[in-house]
């Protein structure tokens, strides 16, 4: 489904004034995989690399070096009808659900986007398909008629994964599209998400400093540090005991803060 071979990437020098010498690479020789149906959780501390990483597997961001392989094209050299073919089936979730919309929209406005740009539906049509789409994800028909500002930001989040799936893509990244949910919301749309990629066949690129959300719903799990990739497995018992300090991070970020209620993972 998604091949990421050998890919780096820096922002270049600093400016003239900038004596420090060159920046750091923000990606150094990442490669990773994503099978049809499969869940993968990429995880980091902030500035690890990993949103920079799905810019660019979603052609937001061009890399220095490497390849993205998305259903066998390398969406940085097909023509742009195939790329648009790509486009179809590579879809996004935003950590920011607010900001991802247009305030101005409703939410049938919001979900028919999609369906705008590839479909070719009657008005009537696309009503019903907004609808279906709506209560897939948890809302009503009723709701298409609403302003984004009318909604809590679990619902709005569930409006934004409606757009995703309305063209029924292959893979959506979901870049910390729970981080900004209280834990009741997230544990809601985590479900959700669970539920869609039985339905669909989905498979899922999850973008998260998340440890326990991350083995919540994904089937393998590979963590970055300082734009390396520092592990990858299946998401079992394997991660919480790796000795690496930026896995262990992720794991004590999860504990509670006091100490009774602490969990040793061996």
């Amino acid at each position: 489904m998604l091949q990421v071979r050998e890919v780096s990437h820096s922002y270049g020098k600093r400016n003239w004034l900038d004596r420090s010498g060159a920046r750091p690479p923000v990606l150094a020789d990442i490669s990773l995989t994503i099978e049809k149906g499969v869940c993968l959780g990429l995880l980091g501390t902030s500035g690890a690399g990993k949103s920079t990483l799905g810019k660019i597997i979603l052609g937001l961001e061009k890399p220095s070096q490497g390849q993205v392989l998305f259903q066998g094209q390398d969406i940085y050299r097909s023509s742009k009808p195939v790329l648009k073919g790509l486009r179809r089936d590579l879809q996004v979730v935003f950590q920011d659900c607010y900001s991802a919309v247009n305030p101005l929209m409703t939410a049938a406005q919001i979900i028919g986007e999609p369906l705008d740009n590839y479909e070719r539906l009657s008005a009537k049509e696309q009503l019903r398909v907004v609808g279906q789409l709506l209560e897939q994800v948890g809302l009503t028909p009723e709701d298409g008629s609403k302003l984004p500002h009318q909604f809590s930001g679990g619902q709005l989040q569930r409006i934004n994964i409606a757009r995703a799936i309305a063209l029924k893509p292959k893979l959506i990244v979901l870049d910390e599209s729970i981080s900004s949910l209280d834990m009741v919301h997230q544990t809601q749309i985590l479900s959700l998400l669970a539920e869609l990629r039985a339905s669909y066949g989905l498979s899922y690129l999850f973008i998260t400093h998340d440890i326990r959300a991350a083995m919540t719903i994904c089937d393998r799990i590979a963590v970055m540090d300082q734009g390396k990739l520092v592990y990858s497995g299946d998401a079992g018992n394997s991660v919480m005991q790796s000795d690496h300090p930026a896995v262990q991070q992720l794991v004590t970020a999860i504990l509670p803060e006091h100490p009774s209620g602490r969990i040793s993972f061996g």
